[in-house]
């Protein structure tokens, strides 16, 4: 039996996941009574999508750093399948962009591409280590899809939350399984769990600093209270 949503209101911003590997989109709910898993459908600066209103672990309680999203309203039917097709056609548009961008030697990454429910134009998310000019490809892609195409560069981070892997404990990575959003990780974490300062040992595949360092950080203060607590007679 599936359990009753709960409401998840918190000064009418929420999170909606539009693509499960990229970050959640920031919404406001305007007059809309919105639960956990509800389908939905938002406005953002690049157009309309479906998504699904997240559960979250700690609530919107500072102002975005962009401007939010706005759910408009919740999803029907016709616009689930609409949202299907496009999702089909992205992952056929994603293997597409791969091959020609092997093809015209670009050092990019392709990893993820996304359309809107209007359908009139591609999102293509990609990584690459320096400045590339991908106008030629951009153009390919425009004649054969007749559609807008607008390239987003990634950061390192998201790159590899989107692209998957193991991590030195021979578990998925918590970016890609678990985590819905990224927090501040610093070395100085690192120091108070006693781990080994050497680079090679405490960067993620990103080459950022493990995420898995600010997850039992806060633990350590306590453990070492209880350590010199006197024995009890």
């Amino acid at each position: 039996m599936k359990d009753t949503p709960i409401p998840i209101l918190c000064e009418d911003l929420v999170r909606v996941v539009v693509v499960p590997e990229l970050q959640p989109v920031i919404c406001r709910t305007g007059s809309l009574i919105v639960r956990h898993d509800d389908q939905v459908i938002i406005e953002t600066a690049d157009g309309e999508f479906l998504g699904r209103v997240t559960r979250f672990t700690a609530p919107v309680v500072k102002p975005p750093r962009k401007r939010p999203g706005r759910i408009l309203r919740f999803a029907v039917t016709e616009e689930e399948r609409i949202d299907q097709e496009h999702r089909t056609q992205a992952a056929e548009i994603e293997k597409y962009v791969r091959r020609q961008a092997k093809e015209l030697g670009l050092e990019i990454r392709p990893v993820r591409a996304q359309i809107p429910l209007a359908g009139d134009s591609v999102l293509v998310f990609f990584t690459a280590e320096q400045r590339v000019d991908f106008r030629p490809l951009m153009r390919d892609l425009g004649r054969r899809y007749q559609k807008r195409i607008d390239m987003r560069a990634l950061g390192v981070r998201d790159g590899a939350r989107l692209t998957g892997g193991l991590g030195p404990c021979g578990r998925g990575l918590c970016c890609s399984t678990f985590m819905t959003r990224f927090h501040s990780v610093t070395v100085r974490m690192a120091k108070r769990q006693n781990l080994s300062l050497n680079p090679a040992k405490i960067s993620g595949m990103c080459g950022r600093l493990m995420c898995c360092l600010s997850h039992e950080v806060e633990q350590y203060p306590e453990l070492k209270k209880r350590k010199r607590k006197p024995p009890q007679n």
